[in-house]
């Protein structure tokens, strides 16, 4: 009996199952990604055609950032952490289940609560959300004081602060509907201004511009340039302090404008690595192409935020400039990020082999550069003010088509991986 070939096919077996495992628990957190995306695209719907249209977009806008980039960032930034710590976190993938099932209720809870106007209830889900994220912070910080010293440790600490500032910007969006409600518009104005900084250039840009500083090489398959890693690194105070700076402009307004130079300083810390890394291998997949387009936005919706801010005759002017800038963020950089990452992790989460990761990436990059000019075209014409509303929502209805392709794509890839396996049962 051959024994040595036995215990290799049940080593490969095994080796198999724990794959499958896996796979099978990266797609089902990720499908609650996708879950707020269909719901955010169906709240955006609603709005335009009339029944939520008393809302605005603060339903499907919160939908986008706070379920569906939230629960991302709540799955992804433990997984990352992982690799650069070399070390399980704490409480391993129960708590980090246990996390996103927290946030993804909490979120439900918010949005019930301020879209049925009971206070009592949007301050139950924002202590949730406030609590799976400081557990996130103390899950990252015992992983940290644990791991192996390694080169790209440091930055794991974008995450623990990300999630520091998302419970933050939570609180700060409770107050912000409290001061509406109770008629106190000033004090309304300046929580709005620092929820609305705090969660997307705070909790998001940290969490997006640390995971870049590994994630853009690996996308391009190319070599991390040297300095790459020590300037992020160095440039996360920097993000941070940019980041108050410029939530506290309704304080003093022209905190906004230094607020916008010290983060940009430190947004160049990974930017100019990156910048770099192209020059060597230019961006040719979906991915890396709507990734760089992500970033462009990011930097040039907070020159937007610190020059008209700055310029604002009032608090309320103030507002008003970020409400402008709102779609443009959350849209523009906040979901054509996710998009990217999502393409590019989609085929690596599948696995399949090299054969099958061929495939899944020919169906993630179908169309590439015609999907990322016509997404951002059309998104450039929705948020021109200037422009008719006929065309500023027929450039929406052009971004959220091509944008859809990530979940026709998901599935495909889906799909073949499934059939792969059914062949060889």
């Amino acid at each position: 009996m051959n024994v040595a070939g036995v215990s290799a096919g049940r080593s490969g077996g095994a080796r198999r199952s724990a794959g499958a495992s896996r796979r099978t628990t990266q797609v089902r957190r990720n499908a609650v990604v996708v879950a707020w995306l269909v719901t955010a695209a169906a709240l955006t719907g609603l709005t335009v055609i009339g029944p939520l249209a008393r809302l605005g977009t603060w339903l499907p806008l919160h939908a986008l950032l706070l379920g569906g980039i939230g629960s991302a960032i709540t799955t992804w930034s433990a997984h990352f952490a992982d690799t650069l710590l070399h070390r399980p976190a704490l409480g391993g993938a129960a708590l980090l289940d246990a996390r996103l099932c927290a946030h993804t209720v909490g979120t439900v809870v918010v949005l019930t609560g301020v879209t049925i106007g009971r206070a009592e209830v949007t301050v139950v889900g924002v202590a949730v959300i406030m609590a799976q994220a400081l557990t996130g912070v103390v899950a990252i910080g015992v992983q940290y004081r644990r791991a192996v010293a390694a080169r790209m440790a440091p930055l794991a600490m974008h995450y623990a602060v990300a999630l520091v500032l998302l419970a933050l910007g939570a609180a700060l969006g409770y107050l912000t509907s409290w001061a509406d409600t109770t008629g106190r518009a000033d004090l309304a104005d300046v929580f709005y201004l620092a929820h609305t900084i705090t969660m997307v250039l705070g909790f998001v840009g940290t969490t997006v511009l640390g995971t870049l500083t590994v994630l853009w090489p690996t996308m391009l398959r190319t070599r991390m340039e040297p300095e790459a890693a020590r300037w992020a690194h160095r440039g996360l105070p920097f993000l941070v302090v940019g980041t108050v700076l410029m939530a506290g402009c309704g304080a003093w307004r022209p905190l906004a404008l230094s607020g916008v130079l010290v983060y940009v300083a430190g947004a160049c810390g990974v930017v100019v690595p990156a910048f770099k890394t192209a020059l060597r291998v230019p961006p040719t997949s979906f991915a890396t192409a709507s990734a760089a387009a992500a970033i462009s936005w990011l930097l040039g919706c907070i020159g937007f935020i610190g020059l008209g801010t700055y310029l604002a005759d009032d608090l309320a002017a103030a507002r008003e400039t970020i409400h402008v800038v709102r779609l443009a963020l959350g849209a523009g950089f906040a979901l054509q990020v996710l998009v990217a990452a999502l393409s590019y992790l989609t085929p690596v989460m599948l696995g399949g082999g090299p054969a099958m990761a061929r495939r899944t990436n020919a169906v993630m990059n179908r169309f590439a550069s015609y999907r990322v000019t016509a997404a951002n075209t059309g998104l450039l014409l929705a948020v021109v003010a200037l422009l008719p509303w006929e065309v500023r929502l027929a450039g929406g209805v052009l971004a959220g088509a091509v944008t859809a392709y990530l979940l026709a794509g998901m599935g495909r890839c889906l799909w073949l991986v499934a059939g792969r396996g059914s062949r060889r049962n």
